[in-house]
């Protein structure tokens, strides 16, 4: 039998699906904002990213210092948008390394999943904000020319936000 997986998380799965690169955005000590993109390993039925990086990274000094963290998408197609915003972990665990290792990751770290340098930024996420808009550049011209007829604002898409509810 599988685990219950709440709905928001399931909805956050979706979200995200095909999307494996992401912007991983944290904060200086200055209390300036620092992004890179990273590759996410995974997306658990917990509702936590998971990445993997260097122990003395700089990633990994923020994180430490300020948990919060944001992480934005952005679909190859450009019809799916998405931040999501949570708290991060640094951590060494071995199981989940296991889980989510693969051979080409020895390119960073050389040692393989025993480099002692290798460990896990999973962020919670808490909330996420999405942007769904129509692939069709069609569609998306009739809806521009409707609203120049009609004297209304023109909204391409569906936007919302997603409370992410944690499995328990």
């Amino acid at each position: 039998m599988r685990p219950y997986v709440p709905k928001s998380i399931r909805q956050l799965k979706r979200l995200l699906k095909g999307m494996s690169i992401g912007m991983l955005m944290t904060q200086t000590p200055t209390g300036e904002s620092h992004a890179r993109p990273m590759l996410v390993h995974d997306v658990d039925e917990s509702g936590w990213l998971w990445f993997l990086t260097d122990r003395t990274s700089r990633k990994a000094c923020e994180l430490i210092h300020n948990p919060n963290a944001s992480v934005t998408f952005q679909s190859s197609r450009g019809d799916r948008y998405v931040s999501v915003y949570g708290t991060a972990i640094v951590v060494r665990d071995d199981m989940t390394v296991n889980r989510l290792w693969n051979p080409t990751y020895r390119a960073w770290f050389p040692k393989g999943k025993q480099d002692p340098e290798l460990v896990l930024v999973a962020v919670r996420v808490s909330r996420a904000e999405y942007w769904l808009v129509p692939r069709s550049r069609v569609t998306r011209v009739l809806g521009a020319a409707r609203a120049l007829i009609t004297g209304r604002r023109y909204e391409a898409g569906r936007h919302g936000m997603l409370e992410v509810v944690p499995a328990f």
